[in-house]
Parts: structure tokens; C-alpha cells; sequence
């Protein structure tokens, strides 16, 4: 709770500290003001959101992070000005390839640790909020059920776990795969999960994709080298990688997305992710490179044939279509100008990683879809094309838009469109306030 000290504000402060005046009353005004609002600041933040990273779930290395700086500046913001009082926003790592199960224990047991340092300089939290992308978004919401995974008491992942799941008050996930992905039953994802050597030439010519599109990439090599920075943090995340990652076989297309018994005092809210397409040939918006289009339909489930498999997709395909083709502000569309969906859409369509129709936990559900968004699966944590000041060998400046990011997809998503997407996220939140 804010104390009484608090809720008057500072005000109070810098009067006692003129009426003491003195040689040394200016400054002691200022230190009174400065006192008290860092008083409040210190005592006034009741909610936390946590942002949980998806497959491969670093938090960072060196300067190279998962969710780019600008997600939680521009998401604490945004908070802040909504609830009209201090937030936290806090990244957290999680195992990179391991299960579900392995996931969420070490995910209880890094916020039980995180919210104990946070707490020792603050006012206890009252509410948590999780923002999840990808799996992470899936991992998120399976902390909502009743038990853990595997019916164990939460209590046996850790003694902080029953206390803070009790104040989890919502969970957003953002291009999560609730309901499987089809790009785990692709024999690239075969590589991965079994070592198979069948599977290599596939492997091969995906990854000489990625390498020819990395050489446009105006930021890929130094987020590489952000990371190779990383040191024995790098090493062993390389060494966690070259394992066979498990996680693939809980994440397969016949994954339901229902959890056993799901706390009813959780708003749950989904944004969904899908690639666009250029509509304006004379817009600079690129065209998807070769490696995104690879991926893209690796991701779709034409090539396995479990594109349509799962007993929810059909119906999450429709209510992806009804709020396109209808014009209603309860489920926004974050597109870029000169942009265009690809339709209709259908249970392949993805956004180069999952498929849409699939990031969806219950169709039937009418306020789960909180938006969607046109770019790609990493466009939405702060990786996209963008233009930047350059200067030339003879010291002119130009504005060019430049390849910057971990996909090329051509959705156009840009700053405006980012800044958009967590402005809806920080409203979702704002209505799970309390």
C-alpha cells in the first residue's frame, strides 16, 4: 500500500524546509524535494511486468540483447503515463532449448529471485504482470494454472512459487505458439531435435540463406559480435544449442493450448503476428529476401502437411478473419502504410516462424485477440529495418533505410508501428490494473 507520507507528496517537505530557511534553506528545500520523490518513487510502484523471451531465451550478451532496449523504454513509458505511477519493467532470461517443463521451473525460480532483489528496495509488489514472446508467451500463461507442469503442487518448483503466482493479474503473449507450431515437424527442425544427418543438406541450404541475407544486414555482424563479447556466457550458450532441444516436441502442431485449471483472475491477451506484403510498388519497402521466404513456408506446414492439423486452428482461422474484414477498434491492425495482408488468411500464413492462426489460446474466446500485427516474428521485440543518418567518404549526411534485423520480411514495420504495438500492450495492461 502507499503510505500516507506518499500520497501527500513532497509538498509538504519544502514547506518545513523553508520555514528552517537559514544560509543553507535553498539546498535544504532541494534535498527535502529530492528526498521525498525518491520516497515516492521508491514506495509507489505496485506492479511489475516480467518480459519472457521465447526459443533460444537469453536475456542478453554484452550488447546484444533479446528484447531490445527500446521494448522496455518505450513500455515502461507508456505504463507510467497510464497508471500515473512508477512501473518496473524487467527482462528475464529462461533455458534456451530445454522443455516446458525445465522452462518453467527455472522461469519460477528466476522471478522468485528477481522479485526478492526488486523488493528490497521497494514496497512489496502487489500485482505481476507477464508480457511473453514466442514461447515465451506460452510459458507465461502456463504459470496461471492451478498446478505445475507434470500436476506438481507449485510449491515443489520453490517456496516463492505459490505467493507469486497468486499475483499474477495478466499475461500478454505476443506471436506465442499456444497451439504448436508447424515448423517443429520440418526436417530442419529435425536437425535440431534429434541430430538427425538426414537433415543436413536441408539445414545447409537455409543456413547459406541466412549467411547470403546477413550480408545486407546492417546490424546482424555487430549483434554477433555484441554476443561473441558474451565470453564463457557465449560459449556455453553455444554449447546449449549444439544439444538436441527438446522444447521442438512440445511445441508440435498437436499441442493443445488449453491449460488443466486456469486461474480466473487473469486477463489473458494474445497479439498476433503475420508477414504483409509491399501493396505499393513505389514504396522503399524491400521485398522479402530469400531466406524469409524459405522460412515462411518451412513455418507453414505445406511442405509436412500439418498446416490444418489441431483441433483449434479452423476456428482461430476464422476469428483471425472476421477481425480483419471487420472495421471494429476492439482488435486493432498494426500495419504499415503502403502495406497489405495477405488474404484471405488461411492456417499457413505465419509470420516466418509461427503460424498466426495458431497463437491464438482459446478462438472462442472474444476479447483473447488484443491485435494484430503485420511484420515479422522478431520485428515485434525491436528488430526491424529502419533509417539512420550516414555519412559518406566526403562528409555528407544521408537518411537511407537500411536492412537492420534478424528477418526480412517486407512487412514495413517500422518505429511508428512498434510504438504503436506496445502502446496497446501498456492499455492491455492498464485494464488488468487491479
Amino acid at each position: 500500500m502507499v503510505s500516507s507520507n506518499v500520497e501527500q507528496g513532497p509538498e509538504p517537505r519544502r514547506a518545513e524546509a523553508r520555514q528552517r530557511g537559514g544560509g543553507n534553506g535553498q539546498f535544504a528545500e532541494q534535498r527535502a524535494w529530492s528526498e521525498a520523490t525518491l520516497g515516492a518513487r521508491k514506495h509507489a510502484a505496485e506492479h511489475v511486468v516480467f518480459l519472457v523471451p521465447g526459443l533460444l531465451g537469453f536475456e542478453n550478451f554484452s550488447t546484444f540483447a533479446y528484447f531490445e532496449d527500446r521494448v522496455v523504454a518505450s513500455l515502461r513509458a507508456a505504463l507510467e503515463q497510464s497508471w500515473k505511477q512508477p512501473a518496473a519493467v524487467v527482462a528475464v532470461p529462461i533455458p534456451p532449448t530445454a522443455s516446458l517443463r525445465l522452462r518453467q521451473e527455472m522461469l519460477v525460480q528466476t522471478i522468485a529471485r528477481r522479485l526478492e532483489a526488486l523488493e528490497k528496495e521497494r514496497s512489496e509488489f502487489q500485482h505481476i504482470h507477464l508480457i511473453g514472446h514466442s514461447t515465451g508467451g506460452v510459458d507465461a500463461n502456463l504459470l496461471t494454472d492451478d498446478r505445475a507442469l507434470g500436476d506438481r503442487p507449485w510449491s515443489e518448483l520453490d517456496a516463492r512459487a505459490p505467493s507469486l503466482i497468486r499475483r499474477i493479474r495478466s499475461v500478454v503473449s505476443i506471436a506465442s505458439p499456444h497451439q504448436g507450431a508447424c515448423i517443429t515437424r520440418d526436417p530442419v527442425a529435425g536437425f535440431f531435435r534429434d541430430h538427425d544427418p538426414t537433415s543436413l543438406p536441408e539445414f545447409g541450404s537455409l543456413a547459406a540463406k541466412l549467411l547470403v541475407s546477413s550480408f545486407h544486414d546492417q546490424d546482424l555482424f555487430s549483434n554477433f559480435l555484441g554476443a561473441l563479447r558474451g565470453g564463457r556466457t557465449f560459449v556455453h550458450f553455444v554449447g546449449e544449442l549444439l544439444k538436441k532441444w527438446p522444447l521442438l516436441d512440445d511445441l508440435l502442431p498437436t499441442r493443445s493450448s488449453r491449460l488443466n485449471n486456469p486461474k480466473s483472475d487473469v486477463m489473458r491477451r494474445s497479439f498476433v503476428t503475420i508477414a504483409g506484403r509491399r501493396a505499393d510498388p513505389n514504396a522503399t519497402t524491400p521485398d522479402a529476401d530469400e531466406f524469409f521466404q524459405q522460412l515462411s513456408e518451412r513455418a507453414s506446414g505445406t511442405r509436412s502437411g500439418c498446416a490444418e492439423q489441431g483441433e483449434l486452428v479452423a476456428a482461430s482461422v476464422e476469428r483471425l478473419n472476421a477481425a480483419v474484414h471487420t472495421d471494429s477498434a476492439d482488435v486493432p491492425v498494426i500495419m504499415a502504410e503502403g502495406t497489405e495482408l495477405p488474404g484471405p488468411l488461411d492456417a499457413g500464413h505465419n509470420d516466418g516462424v509461427v503460424n498466426s492462426a495458431r497463437q491464438l489460446i482459446n478462438p472462442a474466446d472474444s476479447k483473447e485477440l488484443a491485435g494484430i500485427v503485420v511484420g515479422d516474428h522478431f520485428d515485434v521485440v525491436g528488430y526491424y529495418d529502419r533509417h539512420t543518418w550516414l555519412r559518406d567518404r566526403d562528409g555528407r549526411e544521408k537518411y537511407p533505410q537500411v536492412l537492420s534485423g534478424l528477418l526480412h520480411s517486407g512487412s514495413g514495420f517500422r518505429d511508428d508501428q512498434f510504438f504503436e504495438l506496445y502502446g496497446h500492450v501498456a492499455k492491455v495492461l492498464a485494464e488488468a490494473r487491479y
